[in-house]
């Protein structure tokens, strides 16, 4: 599975074929169709490796905070480092199995915590698509290395060249090149947590249904 991820990396999930794998292992095809029939199946392995890999950087699970939180920002950390992956989530596997652990716990620790089902789903779903949203966006919106550095470029061009006109755009664009992605997804983890918790205690108070002990949690 490693292999086949450097593959995607460096070419693209339309790079990763049975045979470059082969190649690079220095195996031949058909000894690897013992273990994936076809790349559907290579597919669903390489999801099963991304969510240990974003698993791995959970610091505490001790809450669903924490899980949440950190689920979050390891698909934010491994996607931004790795953009070639981001494909793999579209892939219609279903849930990698690796992950059926972990998401058992964390629903489980939410539905003790007093959620409905439907809030822990959406609370899940809400916090997982702003993370894996922010990667897109950033990719998107302003790219990386050269291409970055072109669009900032663009940034200026206007206006440098009718100074006084774009008095607002002016004061982003001289502070453009200290720019960190990070400042928007710090925040932006921060309050959609903070709402999932507000959401959570609004449902649990119009249902009527207690919060979790610690004795039973």
């Amino acid at each position: 599975m490693e292999v086949a991820l450097s593959i995607d990396d460096r070419e693209g999930f339309d790079g990763v074929t049975i045979r470059a794998i082969a190649g690079e292992i220095g195996a031949t095809p058909m000894a690897l169709y013992t273990y994936f029939s076809d790349k559907s199946a290579l597919c669903d392995g390489m999801r099963d490796r991304l969510f240990v890999q974003i698993s791995d950087g959970i610091v505490s699970r001790r809450s669903w905070q924490s899980m949440l939180e950190g689920i979050a920002r390891g698909a934010y950390r491994i996607l931004r480092d790795h953009p070639n992956w981001t494909p793999l989530l579209a892939h219609d596997g279903g849930l990698p199995s690796s992950g059926f652990g972990f998401i058992n716990d964390l629903w489980e620790s939410m539905l003790k915590e007093g959620f409905a089902v439907e809030d822990a789903m959406r609370a899940h779903g809400c916090v997982m698509s702003f993370a894996v949203g922010s990667v897109l966006f950033e990719r998107t919106m302003m790219g990386a290395g050269d291409v970055l550095a072109k669009r900032i470029a663009l940034l200026k061009r206007p206006v440098e060249s009718t100074p006084g006109q774009y008095a607002s755009l002016a004061s982003v664009a001289a502070k453009v090149d200290r720019w960190r992605w990070d400042d928007i997804f710090e925040p932006g983890i921060r309050s959609r947590l903070t709402g999932v918790e507000a959401n959570c205690a609004r449902s649990r108070r119009q249902s009527g249904r207690p919060r979790a002990s610690r004795a039973q949690a």
